[in-house]
């Protein structure tokens, strides 16, 4: 059975949505082969408000409704305690919740996102999903981790590299009462190492403090942060401690590189002012465009024009081609898709200066936002030159070694 037969019997499912790389592919399988699918999304204390928000725009981009139910996972009886079964009985409550909702509206199934590559031996939260009769399609259809991974990359899915996200509760060792506090020191050192370009890492608790679990690309750097890190993460967590053992990368990618599929989208302009292209490019850039460019070109009999390039998430092509229709005078638009090699990014403030940081394959980069430093430039009436200087920044991006 592959993912089209499936969803051939359920054509009116409720997918358990966390934003994830498995449940969002289930999602856009859903969309893909023509049935109605609704997305469920489960508030607890153990997600972040930033994994909320990621579920709400990738589930709109996808034109799914989606239900917002929120949980309160500690008041559960198991789950504060952290006991052996704490999944167990967090999952039999979320997904009760799901069940009640998607059988109100109208949904006859409710599936998730456990693929073929997931461990489900002695797994208390998968034993309570076989007990609520919970269907789990990428396993049934025999999909691993790696194939729905290169299958979204190939969907120009977001998630098609996004690291696995374990839910907060893990980071606090089994047998440790679970409280609030705890769980809010946790996303908040988390979100502090993601500030400073890391991924794909753990802070989990100690008795003293914490420990970082880095994968192994990222170890060095972390040395080379160490006064970073121990100054960011002590207020909130007490001792800091770096786990030397690397992590084992959730994401598996070729050659150490990142990857992803991108849409480009161009059109010949011989008939338009510079002005109304500039809104037209503007327009594009607002609604979510990844770049927009223009280039001048000559087209039949020498006459001068202009040819317009929109890059986008392939998942969303459709969607700026519309808007090229929409806003230019084109009569056609042309598309390519291309895959584009990346380093991972992410932005950090240092100073109240932001800065761009990238990094992957030994590779790490910063630049400071040329806007902010234009601001700081004004504010104290001196040149950029200076405010470099005093932030002992070059003129070029700094790539550490």
């Amino acid at each position: 059975m592959d993912l089209r037969d499936f969803f051939s019997t359920h054509p009116r499912p409720a997918v358990a949505f966390s934003g994830g790389a498995d449940s969002a592919f289930l999602l856009w399988s859903a969309v893909r082969y023509g049935v109605r699918p609704t997305a469920y999304y489960v508030e607890t204390s153990f997600q972040t408000d930033a994994e909320g928000a990621e579920a709400r725009r990738l589930a709109e981009a996808l034109s799914v409704p989606l239900r917002v139910i929120r949980v309160d996972a500690l008041a559960q009886d198991g789950v504060a305690a952290n006991g052996p079964r704490r999944c167990y009985f967090c999952k039999q409550a979320i997904f009760t919740a799901i069940l009640a909702q998607a059988a109100a509206d109208g949904c006859g199934v409710v599936l998730e996102g456990t693929n073929a590559s997931d461990d489900v031996n002695d797994r208390p939260g998968w034993q309570a999903l076989q007990e609520l009769g919970v269907l789990s399609p990428l396993r049934l259809c025999g999909l691993t981790k790696e194939t729905i991974r290169r299958l979204s990359r190939e969907a120009g899915l977001p998630t098609w590299d996004k690291p696995a996200a374990a839910c907060l509760a893990t980071r606090v060792p089994t047998g440790t009462p679970i409280t609030p506090e705890a769980l809010d020191r946790v996303a908040r050192a988390e979100a502090a190492v993601a500030a400073l370009g890391f991924s794909d890492f753990r802070v989990r608790l100690t008795a003293e403090g914490c420990r970082l679990e880095l994968t192994e690309p990222q170890l060095v750097r972390a040395v080379s942060l160490r006064e970073a890190l121990v100054e960011t993460l002590s207020p909130l967590v007490g001792k800091v401690s770096l786990d030397l053992t690397p992590r084992q990368s959730s994401v598996k990618v070729s050659d150490g590189f990142a990857a992803d599929m991108v849409a480009e989208l161009q059109c010949n302009l011989d008939d338009m002012t510079g002005e109304d292209i500039a809104f037209a490019s503007s327009r594009l850039l607002d609604a979510g465009a990844l770049d927009v460019w223009t280039a001048p070109i000559y087209m039949k009999k020498n006459r001068p024009a202009v040819l317009l390039t929109c890059l986008c998430p392939v998942h969303r092509a459709d969607e700026f081609t519309r808007l090229m229709l929409r806003h230019t005078t084109t009569l056609g638009v042309r598309r390519r898709d291309c895959e584009r090699t990346v380093l991972h990014r992410s932005v950090t403030q240092r100073d109240g200066i932001r800065f761009k940081c990238a990094v992957g394959h030994g590779i790490a980069r910063e630049k400071a936002e040329f806007d902010d430093l234009a601001a700081r430039a004004i504010a104290q009436d001196c040149t950029l030159a200076e405010v470099r200087k005093a932030l002992e920044l070059s003129t070029l991006p700094h790539t550490k070694p």
